[in-house]
């Protein structure tokens, strides 16, 4: 056996949790969070509820690339028309 087979370059470190695992429960935790507070915005009213949705939105539309966020800001507003015309009266 020589040197190399060993050598740490060889053997990448074994990792407890796999990354996208971690990441997986990182994003199942931010998303229990924005239900509690979703919940607690309804206990609060229909413009609480609106201003948490916001912020959720704004949130996520930040942690996108521009061209991205471009895309999302459009599909945002069209689904907000939709909504409109849907509950028009």
């Amino acid at each position: 056996m020589s040197d190399t087979e060993t050598a740490p370059w060889n053997n990448p470190p074994q990792r407890a949790k796999p990354l996208r695992r971690k990441r997986a429960e990182k994003l199942a935790r931010q998303a229990e969070r924005w239900g509690e507070r979703l919940e607690e915005a309804r206990l609060e009213g229909p413009d609480m509820v609106a201003a948490v949705t916001f912020d959720r939105l704004r949130r996520a539309l930040n942690g996108l690339p521009a061209e991205a966020r471009d895309r999302a800001y459009e599909a945002v507003t069209q689904a907000l028309d939709t909504i409109r015309e849907t509950h028009a009266q």
